[in-house]
């Protein structure tokens, strides 16, 4: 297993290096999250060499999908950078490129009743402006669980509360820093007093992997023009 004590708050630089080979020739994983070597929860970057293909396969409990890079492909259609995308609990594809892709990809993560197929294209995309500094895309939302992609264009401060059923962020462009960190991950989101005495000051560039634990408190700074993809609300104990 890697990663899977949803308890546990997590902060992972990308490094270039960390790349693995996958069975498929030309299909690269960068793991974050894995219950087993080939099946179960997972949650990894992967990466397709031009003309690479991945053999067709099961869903047991969904696949979702953003394009960083590049045209990803399957027997439903082409989904180039910048697309998001869900397939419900037990369905199956091949998947392929012609010229070469990267996408961050989550396995076996659904609600066994949220069966919802949806496709979000670049050019489909209803971005919400508000006063805080940033845009959000909604992507997604179902039983508490909210994913998104925000925007900052002058760079800002990352919503500040209390995250009682977890945080995860992916860097989609530019880069954010942990300034502080409080001293316990999982205090009690009914707490006034934050006590930021372990100094952070950890920046996180393009493809950064963060995972904050329920009720965790982050203090996050972001850089201007940073994209993040953003899911709250699915890591509860409850």
């Amino acid at each position: 297993m890697l990663n899977m004590n949803f308890l546990e708050s997590l902060s992972l630089p990308y490094h270039a290096d960390h790349w693995q080979p996958s069975p498929a020739n030309g299909v690269w994983r960068y793991p974050l999250e894995r219950e087993q070597a080939e099946s179960g929860h997972v949650t990894s970057l992967v990466r397709f060499e031009a003309g690479a293909r991945f053999p067709e396969h099961l869903h047991p409990l969904g696949e979702e999908f953003w394009v960083l890079e590049g045209v990803f492909s399957d027997e439903n259609g082409d989904y180039p950078a910048g697309t998001y995308a869900r397939h419900p609990p037990g369905s199956r594809h091949g998947s392929f490129t012609e010229h070469g892709c990267t996408i961050f990809v989550k396995l076996n993560q659904f609600a066994i009743d949220d069966n919802k197929w949806l496709t979000v294209l670049p050019e489909q995309q209803l971005w919400i402006s508000g006063s805080a500094g940033y845009r959000r895309l909604p992507l997604h939302h179902y039983n508490g669980v909210h994913t998104s992609v925000l925007h900052f264009p002058e760079g800002g401060t990352f919503p500040a509360c209390c995250y009682k059923g977890g945080l995860e962020l992916l860097v989609l462009t530019g880069s954010l820093t942990n300034t502080a960190l409080a001293v316990s991950d999982t205090q009690d989101c009914t707490e006034t007093s934050l006590e930021a005495s372990t100094e952070k000051n950890d920046t996180y560039e393009r493809l950064s992997w963060l995972r904050f634990a329920p009720g965790s408190q982050p203090h996050l700074q972001v850089a201007a023009d940073t994209q993040l993809w953003v899911r709250t609300g699915h890591l509860s104990p409850d």
